[in-house]
């Protein structure tokens, strides 16, 4: 999702505000070579405290980078809507009188973009869709300001289920779709994508317990989301389910063997990404918490 440009700078940085936190990542993408991690860093305050996101950006010389915002849960809206059989320049404009009734708020006073979903090209008779992300203007302009105001350069915001495509672009085999599933304590993210692109995305219901009736519901939620996938998208085929680290990773992908059809598989962030000396990222905590921002960071467009 793109909203605001700028010239391209060595990496991006991408930032993301949670509860009283807020996580920041640089990452530079190299030619043949995993993304390097040049910083993650997690200060006790949230996106709003302005003066503590400028003393952060004076400290580690940011105004440098160009900034990707990651908008929270609860700051958007992601829809899927049937394509509009318009040309492209006006799909924005035929998506936004679509979300009219569809909205919990005003869609004049809404900020939309749009993402397409990859057509079946063996079946032009089949109806396409494409994702609506809408997100209320004061929204946007609040947070916009904030980081601009502490002196970052921004030039796009961005949502979750992209910043985690971006992720499983790293993880997929050619010509194969990738199941990722990623838990924390706030929830679940489970994505299904193919050759880079998004194709369906779902949040899970999660909160952060370990223990066997989490993992008969999560088990049951997983297999229902990949049949209505293999129902609703029959020309991609979803190869595995990846499984992002969190705390309780190891044990949960050993019970989701015996549950499901697909071969289950987990990962680390050393697996597809390398990192500074300094970025501390052992801790399957740690590495839960940082991988949206990472993913946000992974932006590939100038």
């Amino acid at each position: 999702m793109q909203m605001f440009k700028k010239q391209n700078k060595q990496g991006w940085l991408a930032i993301k505000a949670s509860g009283d936190e807020t996580t920041i990542a640089h990452v530079e993408r190299r030619q043949q070579q995993r993304p390097w991690v040049h910083m993650v860093s997690t200060i006790s305050d949230n996106i709003y405290q302005a003066s503590a996101l400028k003393s952060l950006t004076q400290q580690q010389g940011l105004k440098k980078l160009r900034c990707s915002l990651l908008l929270g849960a609860q700051e958007y809206q992601l829809m899927q809507v049937e394509k509009p059989n318009v040309p492209k320049e006006e799909q924005k404009q035929a998506v936004r009188w679509k979300l009219k009734d569809m909205m919990d708020y005003a869609v004049e006073s809404a900020t939309v973009d749009v993402i397409e979903i990859p057509a079946d090209t063996n079946n032009h008779g089949r109806v396409n869709h494409v994702y609506a992300v809408s997100s209320p203007n004061e929204v946007i302009a609040s947070l916009s300001n904030r980081l601009i105001d502490s002196g970052m350069q921004l030039a796009a915001i961005d949502i979750p289920e992209m910043a985690q495509r971006n992720i499983a672009s790293l993880l997929e085999q050619k010509d194969r779709g990738l199941a990722l599933l990623a838990l924390r304590n706030s929830g679940g993210l489970l994505t299904f994508t193919a050759g880079g692109e998004l194709y369906h995305a779902r949040r899970i219901d999660f909160d952060g317990q370990y223990n066997q009736t989490a993992y008969e519901r999560l088990a049951l939620e997983l297999q229902r989301s990949l049949d209505h996938f293999e129902r609703q998208f029959p020309y991609v085929v979803i190869n595995k389910l990846v499984v992002a680290p969190f705390a309780d990773c190891i044990q949960f992908c050993e019970y989701l063997r015996s549950y499901l059809y697909v071969p289950v598989e987990s990962f680390e962030l050393k697996d597809i990404f390398e990192f500074d000396a300094q970025v501390k990222h052992d801790d399957f905590n740690q590495q839960a918490q940082m991988l949206p921002v990472l993913g946000a960071a992974l932006r590939e467009e100038a």
